[in-house]
This record gives structure tokens, C-alpha cells and sequence, in this order.
């Protein structure tokens, strides 16, 4: 069952309605995913002290607008969105973080690969030898330390995240991570019962001395940090932030658990904090390769090793080695370089123009970043914001998304490459354009 405690936003709408608005927020930024059990009216009743008439009344609601279903005896699950495609749907997504690449058709040897992999038996639950050397390959780009022997073969980043974590905390755990921070972190907390900590960051990302304070007060024993293009601020952090977040990892004897997705578009990047410091570091290739190729990896200590692989077997037993097989082929041939090479020029190109469109309004966001981070002028909320794009066509997805405290900035997170077309993406930016300046809804896409 999903540990869901919804924040309501501030509304005179009945009660029953603030919740329902508070699951569709959180299905569309991705804290509620498809087949998510939602808890029991009774529970959620409890937790938001309210009556079990009012939840019921706020499912129903959720029911109405697609986004819940309930079969009796087995509960309330959150339904699949269905995603229209650019031919049936005008809506502009620049909420989705994926950088568009041109499609790749799979040769006659790789798809003879695949055949075979269809009919192997069990593997490893770290992936097996050839996937896990493919994937030092693919790491040793960034980390010169990567050998076979510690890189373990994941079903994509989030599983990494999720593996290494439940490999080293208990329920009830603290959990550390940047003020504002990648979503998936938020769910893994809850799913494990483990109290996620905030930790205040500046323009080059986290603080040292609040990492310490942090680390002091709450006995953590992880940090989650994604030191290269952050998301949702789109920050490199320097050298010298990065060697003195290790010797405060160091001295507390915190594991740095290291999120590289985004590392692939900034290969001038410094050298990562767990080149300095004992800790976890991982990518995937759903940003680098393909959304839909679920493949990531994960180098760790030797000692840790054996740990993560229990839970990786716990979650999944072992990963589907068709995608491993592609990954690992395309990292041989060449491929996968080539796809980043696109991807890094379709992001230079969308970069300058939306500093061309929207400005100094687009923000402190590297150039390499797959995203903007809008700090929002002051007669605007994140959820105002996100609403009234959304009421002119066009998705992005405000800081409430991805805020670990209650202390949430006023600010908006602009995903650049989901566009299929640099028009489309311009399109979306002039109306964001107009809604900053505060233009009535006269540029609208739907």
C-alpha cells in the first residue's frame, strides 16, 4: 500500500476536492505512478483527520476524473494516464525530462542477441558478467574507478536508488537529500518508511556545513546528492564543493549515494564526490539512451556489494537481460556515443533558445541542462503557476514536486528536450513568456 499523506493546497473548495486536486498534482508529477495501491479510506481519514465519509467522497471525485479505481476487497489503485501523442493531443510537455534523439532501428546481430536472451534461464540479480563489464565501460567515463567487480546491473537508476538505500537504512531512518531534489527520492522514503531531511543548498548546490549540522542531528547514514546538473535547479557543482561534501561524508561516516542520470551532457564535469570518498554512484539510460530502455548501473564499495544484490534479487530477482543486451551492444558499437552527441546538441540548441525567449527570466541553469529552474515573480505560487500553464496548454512542474521540507521555493522546473519540435518547445515558452509578464490566456495551444 502507497504511504500517501497529502499536503492539501490552501483552497475555499471543499474538502473532499482539495484532496482529489492534491492526487491529480501528485500523478502528474510522478509521486503517485500507475498501480499505486492508495491507502484505505479509514487510513487516510486518520492521517489527514478527517471523516472516512470526506475520503470517500474525495475518491469518487478522483474516480470521476480518471484517476482512481476501486474493485471491492482489494482497494483504491491509481489508474494509467493515458498519453495522447502529438497528433491527437496539442498539449505542450515541458514537464516530462527527456531529451528527444532521432529513432534507432536494431540490426540483424542484435536482434539475434535478443533472440537468444529470450531463451536463457535465470541470472544473477546484479546482471550478468558481459552486462556488468558493459556497464563499468559506461561509468568509467565519469569514474575512473569502476571496475566490473563493483558495478551491478539495475532495472533502470530508480531501482538503483531504491536497492542501495533499503541495503543500508532500517524504518525510521533519516534520509538526507538536497532542499529541492529529484521526486523519485521522495518515494522511496515513503515506501520504506525512512524520514527524508532537507538539506540547504546554494547556486553551487549543497551546503558542507549544513550537511554536517544535518548529518549531526539526524544520526543519517545516507546522503542522496546529484552533484552534475541537478535536478531541478540544473547546477555543476565545483571541484572544491565536491571534495569538501566527501571529507564532511568522511568525518560522519555518512555514504554518498552519487545520481549521475544526468552527467552524460556535461563530460568536462569534475571528477564525482565518490571519486574522493567511499560511496555509491549511479546512472541509467533512460535519459542518455532511450525512456523506455529501463537499464541502469551502480559501482559500490566491494564490501556493499553482496548487500545491494540481495536487494536488487528482493525487488526483481534479476534484471531483463534484453535491455542489458542492448545497452551493452550499443556501448560497444559505438551507438550509445552517438546518441549522446545528439542529445548534447539538441540541448545546446534548446538552451540558447529559450535564453533567447524567455530572458533573464530563464534562470542560472548550466547551459548543458536538460532544464530550467524559473524563479517565480511574487504574485505566483509554484501550484498557481503550474495551474494556470496548464489552463493555456502547456505542463511544467512547480518546486513543490520536488521539495523535501516544508520550506518551498517559489519556483518552476522547465524541461527542454520533451518537445518533439524546437517550435513546439518555443511555443510553449512564449506562453510562459506572457504568463511571467502577466498577459491575459490570448497564446493558447488548446
Amino acid at each position: 500500500m502507497t504511504i500517501w499523506s497529502p499536503k492539501l493546497l490552501a483552497s475555499d473548495a471543499p474538502i473532499y476536492v482539495r484532496i482529489a486536486d492534491r492526487l491529480e498534482r501528485d500523478v502528474a508529477d510522478g509521486v503517485l505512478v500507475a498501480g499505486s495501491r492508495l491507502p484505505t479510506h479509514r487510513d487516510l481519514a486518520r492521517r489527514l483527520g478527517v471523516t472516512v465519509v470526506t475520503v470517500t467522497r474525495a475518491y469518487a471525485e478522483a474516480a470521476e476524473r480518471g484517476l482512481v479505481e476501486t474493485t471491492v476487497g482489494r482497494g483504491s489503485f491509481v489508474r494509467a494516464q493515458r498519453r495522447e501523442t502529438a497528433s491527437t493531443s496539442r498539449e505542450i510537455d515541458l514537464a516530462t525530462n527527456e531529451v528527444h534523439a532521432s529513432e534507432r532501428t536494431l540490426p540483424k546481430e542484435l536482434t539475434q542477441r535478443l533472440a537468444a536472451a529470450l531463451n536463457t534461464s535465470y541470472g544473477p540479480a546484479g546482471g550478468s558478467d558481459r552486462h556488468r563489464a558493459a556497464g563499468a565501460t559506461w561509468l568509467a567515463r565519469t569514474h575512473r574507478d569502476a571496475t566490473p567487480e563493483r558495478v551491478l546491473l539495475t532495472t533502470g537508476a530508480q531501482q538503483a536508488m531504491l536497492a542501495a538505500i533499503a541495503a543500508q537504512t532500517k524504518p525510521g531512518d533519516a534520509v538526507l537529500a538536497e532542499s529541492v531534489t529529484f521526486h523519485g527520492i521522495r518515494a522511496i522514503a515513503a515506501l520504506l518508511h525512512l524520514k527524508l531531511e532537507p538539506v540547504a543548498i546554494d547556486r553551487h548546490g549543497m551546503l558542507p556545513d549544513a550537511l554536517a549540522k544535518a548529518a549531526k542531528k539526524r544520526g543519517a547514514k545516507i546522503v542522496y546528492i546529484t552533484p552534475t546538473l541537478q535536478n531541478p535547479t540544473g547546477v555543476v557543482m565545483p571541484e572544491k564543493r565536491r571534495r569538501d561534501l566527501a571529507a564532511v561524508a568522511d568525518r560522519h561516516g555518512l555514504t554518498i549515494l552519487e545520481d549521475d542520470v544526468y552527467g552524460f551532457l556535461a563530460e568536462d564535469a569534475p571528477a564525482p564526490i565518490t571519486s574522493h570518498v567511499e560511496g555509491v554512484f549511479l546512472t541509467g539510460c533512460g535519459k542518455s539512451l532511450a525512456p523506455a530502455l529501463r537499464v541502469g548501473w551502480l559501482l559500490a564499495p566491494q564490501a556493499l556489494v553482496p548487500r545491494i544484490q540481495s536487494a536488487l534479487a528482493a525487488s526483481t530477482i534479476f534484471p531483463s537481460p534484453l535491455g542489458a543486451e542492448i545497452a551493452a551492444t550499443w556501448i560497444e558499437d559505438g551507438t550509445a556515443d552517438k546518441l549522446v552527441a545528439e542529445k548534447r546538441h539538441t540541448i545546446a540548441n534548446r538552451h540558447r533558445l529559450a535564453r533567447r525567449v524567455l530572458g533573464r527570466d530563464a534562470g542560472g541553469s548550466d547551459e548543458r541542462s536538460p532544464h530550467l529552474w524559473l524563479e517565480l515573480p511574487r504574485r505566483w505560487t509554484p501550484e498557481g503557476f503550474e495551474d494556470e500553464l496548464r489552463a493555456r496548454g502547456v505542463r511544467v512542474a512547480g518546486a513543490h514536486a520536488f521539495a523535501t521540507g516544508a520550506d518551498v521555493p517559489r519556483a518552476a522546473r522547465i524541461c527542454l528536450g520533451s518537445p518533439a519540435t524546437a517550435s513546439e518547445l518555443e511555443t510553449g515558452l512564449h506562453i510562459i513568456t506572457s504568463v511571467l509578464r502577466g498577459e491575459e490566456r490570448v497564446h493558447s495551444v488548446v
